[in-house]
């Protein structure tokens, strides 16, 4: 048991250490990893052939979460690929950025709320291969530096991710483990989300307002500018539209007890496959084989380490740190979460944390066990933006091939510093819902430091506004490198 246990963890590491340093494909990572777990349960643990079956989809007990997982994603997939090919997401985006007129506090905010509706409903490399190029487009039109949007974009793509159970995969794994709702995880996720997502557009703001300038010849540019131009096919454009309305509408409306999630998503996408009238060959071929490949192998690694213990292990002692405190639990899945998935792809962290909080909700009241679920979705999305790594090393390589670079420096200062900024609040309203006097008590202190320094920014005296002034600039040469 002691060797098999050495073997799978030092497999864990080893495929998450391949994909960090890129040294191998991550499709090819985890598939090699998930052999060599499957040799160690058959050979040391003296497992059968049905043990590989039971890890890749899950087993009868747990309801085949997994093959749940992956058939939820597949069709997904197939729905937001025919939804791009009619340019849906395109023009959605470049009508509302006609909507701001050129004005440049309403473009900026127009740009973020795009990017959290796109990647609400697309996964985040897709939503960055999207926005980023129009981005830069749009800006080359009004002759304006697209790296303030570009940046509050990346940002954004995983606060969108958290808005519902389809956003991202992590939302997919654990909604699906944990049998949560479609509507609750946007009620105790998705309202946090919006919640967070109007603080960072303050905070946006507040450091760029005076660096968004747009000169009047781009103004006249983007009035005179034709939308349509970018819909290559009209008619699949309204179908998309009208599917993707049943589609959350269903979501909504239908208990997973009669009909689950990706059952309602395969037959939305069959039937917008059957309406599209596109090459059927054509849409298969640009699904994310190696995003399926890399969960399978995923699947298997995570499967060993909660069948050989180890995640019992890691459930306990999470637990114990809390010492049986709600509230500090919460707080710490959180921030483990978070900074896991900052410099390692949160996928696999997702899937091996799951049946971590299932160990250590098991030691509290029923009624709280979706709180932690709650909390790792949160951490294990935003996380990945205090580092430059996963994802978003897709919008600097972007930027960097349209001839607009961003530095590695650069983001991760704005990154860290701006989910660091998040994840507090998102602290700061755990501590009101579990120890409300002392989360109010935080509320007004903060409220107390924001009047005095305001108070001494208007009291003329120069050495504290030279202070204060100061500090402003730092918070500013963060955000612009």
């Amino acid at each position: 048991m002691i060797l098999s246990v050495i073997i799978v963890l030092g497999c864990f590491i080893g495929v998450i250490l391949l994909i960090v340093t890129e040294k191998l494909n991550r499709a090819v990572a985890a598939l090699i990893g998930a052999i060599i777990v499957y040799l160690t349960l058959t050979f040391l643990e003296g497992m059968d052939f049905k043990v590989i079956i039971e890890l890749l989809f899950g087993s009868e007990s747990e309801g085949f979460v997994n093959l749940h997982s992956l058939i939820l994603i597949i069709a997904m997939m197939f729905i937001v690929q025919i939804s791009n090919e009619a340019g849906l997401f395109q023009f959605f985006a470049l009508n509302l950025i006609k909507l701001s007129k050129g004005k440049p506090l309403y473009l900026m905010s127009i740009f973020c709320f795009i990017t959290i509706l796109i990647s609400a409903v697309l996964n985040n490399i897709l939503t960055v291969i999207i926005l980023i190029p129009l981005t830069i487009t749009v800006s080359r039109i009004l002759n304006v530096n697209p790296s303030p949007y570009i940046l509050t974009q990346a940002i954004l793509v995983n606060i969108g991710g958290t808005l519902f159970t389809i956003s991202s995969i992590p939302n997919i794994l654990i909604s699906n483990y944990a049998e949560i709702q479609f509507i609750d995880f946007f009620l105790n996720v998705g309202t946090i989300s919006l919640v967070i997502f109007a603080f960072t557009l303050l905070l946006f703001i507040f450091v760029f307002k005076k660096a968004l300038e747009i000169p009047q010849e781009g103004i006249k540019v983007l009035r005179e500018f034709n939308v349509w131009n970018f819909v290559p096919n009209k008619t699949l454009l309204l179908k998309s539209i009208f599917s993707l309305i049943i589609l959350f509408i269903m979501f909504i409306i239908i208990p997973t007890s009669l009909l689950t999630t990706d059952i309602i998503a395969l037959i939305i996408a069959l039937i917008l496959i059957l309406i599209s009238r596109i090459e059927v060959k054509e849409i298969i071929s640009k699904i994310d084989l190696e995003l399926i490949l890399y969960l399978l192998g995923i699947f298997v690694i995570a499967g060993g380490l909660e069948l050989l213990g180890v995640v019992q292990l890691l459930g306990d002692m999470m637990a114990n740190l809390s010492g049986g405190d709600l509230y500090f639990q919460v707080l710490i899945i959180l921030w483990i979460s978070a900074f896991l998935s900052s410099t390692i792809d949160n996928i696999p962290i997702t899937k091996v944390l799951i049946p971590v909080i299932g160990t250590i909700s098991s030691k509290f009241p029923p009624t709280n066990g979706d709180q932690f679920y709650y909390s790792l979705a949160i951490g294990a999305n935003w996380g990945d933006n205090l580092t430059p790594l996963g994802d978003n090393i897709l919008v600097v390589q972007i930027a960097e091939a349209n001839k607009r670079p961003i530095s590695f420096k650069q983001f991760f200062k704005i990154g860290f510093f701006t989910t660091t900024y998040q994840l507090i609040i998102v602290s700061i309203y755990y501590t009101l819902i579990f120890n409300f006097s002392i989360g109010i008590l935080i509320i007004l202190v903060i409220l107390l430091i924001i009047i005095i320094f305001f108070l001494l920014k208007k009291s003329g005296i120069k050495k504290v506004n030279k202070i204060i002034d100061y500090i402003i600039s730092r918070i500013r040469a963060t955000f612009y490198g």
